[in-house]
């Protein structure tokens, strides 16, 4: 008898190309960059800090948070803002480009120099105030590798399915963000943070996390407007009445005189009658001595805007937040539900599941925060929406009392949101508090700067900082010195400058 030998069939699958690969290769570019980027910006931000306390002022943050500045894990956790905003946005910008340009052109070489010409004007548009090394990074490095991984990946047909069907791949990504821009107002981030996010235990966590970690990305490419404090270092001037009267002026415009001039945001010089501006060793303008005296704040808004090589990046940065890191979101749930589809069958019915499930998903959030958000009270029903059973209404009348300067004090239901454990209600409380004038008030400000919520915390600031009672800057000096929170740090530097409290050199 002979032998046969059984020939099994190997199981093939048709070659599949999903977004999520190229996009976390440009996630992974970003990180690397970004934390260089933070890390370099925290060593620079530590020896401002060591220049301006031997200088006999006080350093924001303080030395608890100056500590970590020196640590790579904060410069990596600090930079995944930049991975999934900046990073985010580059990457499904160049992700999409090569798909267009090769389903849709057919790699036309026409298109392809426009892109370049537009690659090229970004690059130019990052670097228009002066060169700027990362922002520049991002750009040169992530669009041409994740343009060239898109269409090695691609298979050269795509995986056969209805035209329809192919619709529905496209269509939910701008369909939900239509949806979304129906409630779009300018407290959508806030009511966003306030309805999702601290409704659960992981949006909680995102929360804090934000709060803690954003400040150090942040300081990488402020303006000089945006900072709290800044340094200055005052060369050649030897006339001792207009220093004087130089470094008070900057004092009071959180300029710190500090000794060294290297390192610092700007240093003044006297020449001809006339005060030199500079700023990373560059000369930005120059000015008469008695036009700076007469009107400072001008001359420090031009320093600022001249000074400013990351406003593009800024803005980039901004809008890759809002649009970037959501489609990112999008991406990784559809890949996930993909591969999950998958193994029971083919790709094509596969990925047209993951869309429709992401679509429902994304339109389901949208339903339950539309539902949940605050609805409107008049100031006429303040006192009903103060008890009522939905504490989305209860935010709601504390808002319309805040907005309308009411003393929230007064109202029946006031000891009662006291008491509360929900962290909108305590927040919005807060900032009602703002326009009490009560001394039983100015005592619950006192307490709830000490709340387990940072948020909580920082608005209690904020009031303390509005009532202009000059009797919070000692306790809120306190906790500038002993927090351990940049964020509450820089809510209470704003409230003490609103008090009228300056830096000063201490002895």
């Amino acid at each position: 008898m002979e032998n046969k030998k059984k020939i099994m069939p190997r199981l093939k699958l048709p070659h599949v190309f999903h977004p999520v690969a190229p996009l976390l290769l440009g996630l992974f570019i970003a990180q690397v960059l970004a934390t260089i980027q933070v890390y370099l910006s925290n060593l620079n931000l530590y020896a401002m800090l060591a220049a301006v306390k031997a200088a006999g002022y006080l350093p924001v943050p303080n030395q608890q948070v100056a500590a970590s500045l020196e640590k790579i894990t904060t410069a990596f956790l600090g930079g995944l803002f930049f991975t999934f905003s900046i990073g985010a946005g580059i990457s499904l910008a160049s992700i999409a480009l090569a798909w267009i340009w090769r389903r849709f052109f057919t790699k036309s070489k026409v298109i392809l120099i426009f892109f370049l010409v537009a690659w090229a004007a970004l690059l130019l548009a990052v670097n228009i105030q002066g060169w700027s090394i990362w922002p520049s990074l991002y750009f040169l490095l992530i669009p041409p590798i994740l343009f060239a991984i898109t269409l090695k990946r691609m298979p050269a047909d795509p995986i056969e399915s209805h035209r329809t069907q192919r619709w529905v791949h496209i269509v939910p990504i701008p369909l939900l963000a239509l949806l979304w821009f129906t409630q779009l107002d300018g407290s959508l981030i806030v009511d966003i943070r306030d309805n999702l996010l601290w409704s659960n235990s992981w949006g909680k966590s995102f929360v804090s996390f934000y709060y803690r970690y954003t400040l150090y990305p942040a300081q990488a490419f402020k303006s000089l407007d945006q900072k709290t404090i800044r340094t200055c270092h005052l060369k050649d001037i030897t006339n001792p009445g207009l220093l004087e009267k130089l470094e008070k002026i900057l004092l009071g415009h959180d300029y710190l005189p500090v000794n060294a001039d290297i390192g610092v945001d700007v240093t003044l010089g006297e020449k001809n009658a006339g005060l030199v501006f500079k700023s990373h060793g560059c000369q930005l303008f120059q000015l008469p001595i008695q036009r700076f005296l007469s009107d400072p704040a001008t001359a420090l808004h031009r320093l600022s805007r001249e000074s400013d090589r990351h406003a593009v990046f800024r803005y980039l940065t901004f809008i890759s937040l809002l649009i970037g890191f959501p489609v990112a979101i999008y991406f990784f749930l559809h890949a996930l539900l993909y591969y999950l589809f998958v193994v029971f069958t083919n790709p094509a019915t596969s990925a047209l599941l993951a869309s429709v499930m992401c679509f429902l998903i994304g339109f389901a959030s949208l339903a339950f925060f539309q539902t949940s958000r605050s609805e409107t009270v008049t100031v006429q029903n303040i006192a009903s929406a103060l008890e009522a059973p939905r504490w989305q209404v209860r935010v709601a009348g504390l808002k319309v009392a805040e907005k309308n300067r009411l003393d929230i004090s007064r109202y029946r239901a006031y000891p009662v949101l006291l008491r509360s454990s929900i962290i909108p209600q305590r927040y919005w409380l807060a900032k009602a508090l703002a326009v009490s004038r009560g001394p039983e008030t100015y005592r619950v400000l006192l307490q709830l700067i000490d709340d387990a919520n940072i948020n909580v915390r920082c608005m209690a600031l904020h009031a303390l900082g509005r009532r202009k009672n000059r009797r919070a800057i000692d306790p809120i000096l306190t906790l500038l010195k002993t927090s351990e929170h940049w964020y509450s740090q820089l809510y209470a530097y704003r409230a003490l400058r609103s008090l009228g409290w300056k830096q000063r050199k201490s002895p």
